[in-house]
């Protein structure tokens, strides 16, 4: 049995819905975002303790990319990784790490320059340049997807679940919007996925991904 120690609402989204997209059999642990070491077994499986981790046997792994990487590995059957040695596995280990090193440490400078500096106005630096090198990774995924549905090969796979997430999160700014029309349609394409669907309801997320009950975690307080 996998199991899949989460925060929900958390990064931790994309391995648990590429998991429902696979059809796999998992268990959740529910880890508190500010007691985390609290989580049975959580510390064995990720010393660092930031999610998402995962067990599969003896095998244990961190790291959102190579827990993705692992997924589509673990599950051919469900389509979710083109066969080894084709040009749509380039391009699906190309989008993967691309989000993982990219893409989602994009997000940081925006979502928590606090951890960088205490400086009020050098958080703000962080910030502004946070957004224009999001416009140009924007820009970059619009231009991919221009001519072409999936990041990789024709059919959904985990590079593309990992990208619905990260789109999503401009969502919760105002100001920020990935790419165009090309990016929005496969927002949506991905975020019809019935394995997409379902993973946002067990994470009490709506369309967008933004929480229906933002003080909740597992469906418990956080406090």
């Amino acid at each position: 049995m996998i199991t899949l120690f989460q925060i929900t609402g958390s990064s931790s989204f994309v391995a648990r819905a590429a998991l429902e997209c696979a059809g796999a059999r998992y268990e959740v642990v529910d880890v508190h975002p500010r007691r985390r070491a609290e989580a049975p077994g959580f510390a064995a499986v990720n010393p660092l303790m930031r999610v998402p981790a995962l067990r599969d046997g003896d095998v244990c792994l961190a790291e959102t990319g190579a827990i993705l990487l692992w997924i589509g590995d673990r599950f051919p059957d469900a389509g979710l990784a083109p066969p080894i040695g084709t040009a749509a596995r380039a391009d699906h280990y190309r989008w993967v790490t691309w989000c993982a090193n990219t893409l989602h440490v994009g997000w940081w400078p925006i979502m928590a320059a606090f951890h960088f500096t205490d400086d009020e106005s050098a958080r703000r630096s962080l910030e502004s340049r946070g957004r224009e090198d999001m416009a140009r990774h924007g820009d970059h995924l619009e231009a991919w997807l221009a001519t072409r549905e999936w990041l990789a090969g024709e059919r959904p796979g985990v590079p593309d679940i990992y990208a619905y997430m990260l789109v999503g999160w401009a969502n919760y700014y105002d100001d920020i919007t990935l790419g165009g029309a090309a990016v929005a349609d496969h927002y949506a394409r991905v975020g019809a996925l019935p394995g997409v669907v379902r993973a946002r309801e067990l994470d009490d997320l709506d369309e967008r991904l933004i929480r229906h009950h933002p003080d909740l975690r597992g469906g418990r307080p956080v406090d």
